[in-house]
């Protein structure tokens, strides 16, 4: 695993040496260090490199209490407590989680929203599929004709 001292990692991350400091007293980035005591150095790895630019793209639309719940959330729900890996969508509603699943439609989970306390709310969405995957003849695609669904072909296909 490749390592960068400190004042690469602030180019990397694009980010600033106050930023890491506070990423680190927070303990959300805790970097390595190595050398002697009297001079200690920092480093970081790739992931959190990569991590850092995660929260730095959400701190442009989110507070650092409510990275932090996200954060929480995801380590007391046994997914990592990484945003680096995770699919978020923000949008006027709040912050939801697109989790990939082992399905044909993924689960949306709703963690944040404005003036609601609930994390982990389940969210059902429509899901914009093309007619191929679900085992329809594309004749029957057009915009206009009603969406007819062949239920054992799909279930064939998802393996159940």
């Amino acid at each position: 695993m490749d390592w960068f001292p400190r004042r690469h990692a602030v180019v990397l991350a694009r980010s600033s040496p106050g930023r890491l400091a506070y990423l680190e007293k927070t303990g959300i980035i805790v970097p390595q260090r190595s050398g002697h005591a009297s001079r200690l150095e920092v480093f970081y790895s790739w992931d959190q490199i990569l991590e850092i630019r995660a929260i730095s793209r959400l701190r442009q639309h989110l507070s650092f209490q409510t990275i932090r719940k996200i954060l929480q959330y995801f380590d007391d729900h046994g997914v990592g407590r990484t945003l680096r890996d995770k699919h978020l969508v923000i949008n006027h509603h709040g912050v939801s989680w697109v989790q990939p699943g082992t399905t044909a439609a993924p689960q949306i989970i709703h963690l944040v929203g404005h003036g609601c306390s609930f994390m982990g709310q389940f969210v059902l969405a429509p899901v914009e599929v093309d007619a191929s995957d679900l085992g329809l003849s594309s004749g029957m695609a057009s915009p206009t004709a009603p969406k007819v669904v062949d239920l054992e072909h799909f279930r064939q296909k998802v393996g159940r």
